[in-house]
């Protein structure tokens, strides 16, 4: 069989061993799901390259009956001990595509639940980011929207949200964004009710402004005027969750929360928020003070200074005591 390989990813096993799985095409595009055993992981490591074409022989086709499919094909395709790749130029293999899944499809339930698919959409705000540590994953939370102003929710869990955010912190750039997430699950928002959308944890890829022909097309289709309208993301919420406090008590036990929700609390409460600097305020004594309290005999400087912050037309201050001093 003349085949291209159009997509592979490496899968950690619950007992740290590993095996590959790689979507496949024949010479008329049809595709079909592949999976390898871990004791020949190494062998299949050195042979598959993405992208490329090869021969292939005496693959073993079964049921595609696992719990998510990223392909249509009710078969899929086991590597067994038999099966040998021989790479060759093979030009009639056509190039892979995209099959992108609308996004007002996903709106309209026109999805199922045990499939993994392909979605592209322009970021069009950042909701909220919470931090790893204290038994959370760490994840990002955007919103992607469509040409026709569709918007679906988008959760980038762990090293995904990373990406993101490691992307997006060093570029000071303008304009919008666009994202391409391959294998991404849909469910129903337990919250809102609607859909919304999330990376899967072993196959899914990120994509940001990907140079590629369906990413330009995308793009081209919004037209200059709309595209002009739609802004960067807030480099103010955009911030690397790895960084917290000293004392992660706080960051581990808090919500994210909204500056205007927790002005608006009315009692104490534990949160996480974020804000952009917009001044500071040092009181007469300057940003630090000898403290004699009981708990220190002897005189202990101290620090403390405070923080204008800014988000979404509210304003709030944060103090910074001692340690968290130093992290500023």
């Amino acid at each position: 069989m003349l085949i291209r390989v159009v997509d592979m990813w490496v899968v950690i096993e619950k007992n740290g061993q590993q095996h590959l799985e790689m979507v496949i095409q024949d010479g008329k595009g049809d595709k079909i799901h592949v999976t390898t055993r871990n004791r020949d992981f190494q062998d299949w490591i050195e042979v598959v390259k993405e992208h490329e074409t090869f021969y292939l022989y005496n693959g073993e086709p079964v049921k595609n009956d696992g719990p998510f499919k990223v392909c249509f094909n009710p078969l899929k395709l086991i590597f067994n001990g038999g099966t040998t790749m021989t790479k060759a130029d093979i030009p009639e293999v056509p190039t892979h595509k995209y099959n992108f899944h609308p996004i007002e499809h996903f709106l309209k339930g026109n999805y199922k639940h045990d499939m993994l698919y392909d979605v592209i959409g322009v970021l069009q705000d950042v909701l909220k980011t919470q931090m790893g540590g204290g038994g959370r994953k760490s994840c990002v939370n955007i919103t992607l929207r469509d040409v026709e102003g569709n918007i679906i929710e988008l959760t980038l869990w762990g090293d995904y949200g990373k990406q993101l955010i490691n992307y997006t912190t060093p570029n000071n750039f303008s304009g919008p964004t666009i994202i391409i997430l391959t294998h991404a699950w849909c469910k129903q928002n337990t919250v809102s009710g609607l859909p919304s959308m999330s990376n899967a944890w072993n196959d899914s890829r990120l994509y940001i402004n990907l140079e590629h022909p369906q990413a330009d097309e995308f793009k081209a289709s919004f037209g200059a005027t709309v595209l002009s309208n739609i802004p960067a993301p807030s480099q103010s919420l955009i911030a690397d969750s790895s960084i917290q406090s000293a004392n992660n008590f706080w960051t581990s036990l808090g919500e994210v929360k909204s500056i205007r929700a927790i002005s608006e609390a009315g009692k104490d409460c534990f949160a996480t928020t974020i804000g952009t600097t917009t001044g500071f305020n040092v009181s007469k004594f300057g940003w630090y003070f000898e403290s004699t309290g009981n708990a220190d005999p002897e005189p202990v400087t101290k620090f403390k200074f405070e923080v204008d912050v800014e988000y979404d037309g509210h304003k709030g201050i944060f103090v910074f005591w001692d340690k968290d001093y130093s992290l500023y």
